[in-house]
């Protein structure tokens, strides 16, 4: 029984966290955001109580840094609570729904996880599928349909930001949040079949599925995360002439895929062309043959190569254009959809209370101004309240405090560490996610597959990458 509760809480954290609430009507990203903070504080609150109940193994516990550096975090995020001058909505949460009782569930699921390694892949499969309904809605979305009512009567998605404030997308609700689930997934799924290939190839028109909504959205930060990630598994990962091939089909075709917006022709063209020699190649390439250097270097030309694509770019793709922007040395407020003028507001008032911060997701109630922008197209001016630091690393130093923001940003350093010393799959997809937290908004629909996939790489082992066969 104790070694099935972990399969069991992730194939039904999957259910309730991705799949769609239909039963709910069309409540809007209020009420979804609702259902989903009280079906993962119930689910969670139960597994870690029958978790302690089932004896976990607790050897060797405090060999693991993440263990220590989570606890640290949980103990900082405490105190911040116990010294806060809203102590109700430091403890059960306010706007964001993400107080230090959802904080403490994220560590007890994270330590329990970690405890026990994964023996089906039904998690992955109840995930998959999950994530596949959720694109569904997403794809509805985008083509101007409203199923789950996010968007005001006779708007949409692509009136986000413009005749409404805020961006919805999927059964997540969010679109940041979307973004950074889609994101970590996709990254999983990479590596998944960089390293395994046979059936794996199965999740790669969800993967490629993934990447096309991730382009349509606009948004850059799980992009650039995607992105970093898939590089970084180049020279890590493609150790022989196989595995080399393998990277190229799926790199090509994941860009092509996520980046079909603002491509041209002819540049699709050429990854598809790419990717079909690769897969040639691949049916009379050695398993063994050893490409270890020339990995390297097309790992470096691939990183020079998009540096002077940005550097020069002129097209109006929001993301690349503000990245290139970035690279001449024009910096604005406006950039990032604002997130340059909310950081200056929020870094302003972290010396108040720099130690402790006010307590989990009070940032709402310190009266920052609300961002305000002009959108031009409709004609009118946009005001969104500023709840979140739109920097999951800034949001916890604000909040929380500096000890409890060294801690956040050390577990993102050990996913890194994992990812680049093991060649962890599920490392790699917690190092995505957390890249783009840098620019994200932490949430309980979304913040928990990084602490999921966090633990599952404390045991992964490199003969199964984490997931056996069975």
């Amino acid at each position: 029984m104790g070694r099935r509760l972990p399969e069991g809480y992730l194939v039904l954290g999957s259910a309730l966290l991705l799949a769609a609430p239909w039963f709910l009507g069309e409540g809007g990203y209020t009420r979804i955001t609702a259902f989903k903070a009280l079906s993962y504080t119930l689910l969670t609150l139960l597994f870690v109580l029958a978790g302690c109940l089932t004896r976990p193994p607790l050897r060797g516990f405090w060999r693991v840094p993440e263990r220590s550096i989570a606890l640290g975090y949980l103990l900082c995020c405490l105190l911040s609570a116990l010294c806060s001058p809203w102590p109700q909505a430091a403890f059960l949460g306010d706007s964001r729904r993400e107080g230090f009782i959802q904080l403490a569930l994220y560590v007890l699921s994270f330590l329990l996880l970690s405890l026990r390694r994964l023996e089906t892949k039904w998690p992955l499969l109840a995930f998959a599928a999950a994530l596949g309904l959720n694109d569904l809605i997403c794809c509805l979305q985008l083509g101007g349909w409203n199923p789950l009512g996010l968007y005001p009567a006779g708007l949409g998605w692509g009136d986000a930001n413009l005749r409404y404030a805020g961006a919805y997308l999927g059964t997540v609700g969010n679109a940041g949040q979307t973004g950074a689930v889609l994101a970590a997934a996709s990254a999983l799924f990479f590596l998944l079949i960089l390293r395994r290939g046979g059936r794996w190839w199965a999740l790669l028109p969800l993967l490629l599925l993934n990447a096309g909504i991730l382009g349509k959205m606009c948004i850059a930060a799980p992009m650039l995360a995607l992105t970093v990630t898939a590089l970084l598994s180049l020279p890590l990962m493609a150790g022989t002439l196989r595995t080399l091939c393998r990277w190229v089909i799926l790199a090509a075709l994941t860009a092509g895929a996520l980046y079909v917006v603002f491509l041209p022709g002819a540049v699709s063209l050429a990854l598809s062309l790419t990717a079909a020699a690769a897969l040639a190649l691949l049916r009379f390439a050695p398993g063994e043959t050893p490409v270890r250097p020339a990995a390297l270097g097309i790992f470096l030309l691939l990183l020079l190569g998009g540096l002077v694509f940005i550097f020069f770019y002129g097209g109006n793709f929001a993301p690349l254009a503000e990245l290139s922007a970035l690279l001449h040395g024009h910096l604005t407020e406006e950039m990032g959809s604002g997130r340059i003028g909310i950081w200056r507001k929020v870094l302003a008032i972290v010396p108040e209370h720099l130690w402790l911060g006010t307590g989990p997701d009070t940032l709402g109630l310190r009266g920052l101004e609300p961002g305000v922008w002009t959108a031009e197209e409709a004609g009118r001016t946009v005001v969104l309240s500023l709840d979140a630091a739109h920097s999951e690393y800034l949001h916890t130093l604000v909040c929380c405090g500096l000890p409890a923001a060294l801690c956040h940003l050390a577990l993102a350093l050990c996913g890194a560490f994992r990812f680049i010393k093991r060649r962890s799959v599920c490392a790699g997809g917690a190092l995505c996610y957390a890249i783009q937290a840098l620019f994200g908004i932490s949430m309980c629909a979304s913040a928990p597959i990084f602490w999921v996939l966090l633990a599952l790489s404390v045991n992964e082992r490199d003969e199964d990458h984490g997931l056996t066969d069975k």
